[in-house]
């Protein structure tokens, strides 16, 4: 599966985490009901993002909280 630049930079997080295998299913699940984030992982999860895109997130938006499930609409947090 190919990744864009932005892809890559929001995978690191996840692939820090949870290995190379990830990426192969990261696209399809669901990563909050997956168990692949929790609370804690979410805030260290915008923590990476406003770090490597140098952009501010507001954690505490509905709009946010509910993109953190899809990996695509992470991508489009920070894009």
């Amino acid at each position: 599966m190919e990744f864009t630049e932005n892809e890559k930079l929001v995978a690191e997080f996840f692939v820090s985490r949870e290995g190379d295998e990830i990426l192969e299913h990261i696209k399809e699940i669901d990563l909050i009901n997956e168990g692949i984030l929790d609370s804690l992982d979410t805030v260290s999860l915008i923590d990476h993002l406003q770090q490597k895109f140098n952009k501010k997130i507001d954690i505490t938006k509905s709009e946010t909280l509910d993109a953190l499930h899809f990996f695509d609409n992470i991508v489009k947090l920070v894009s």
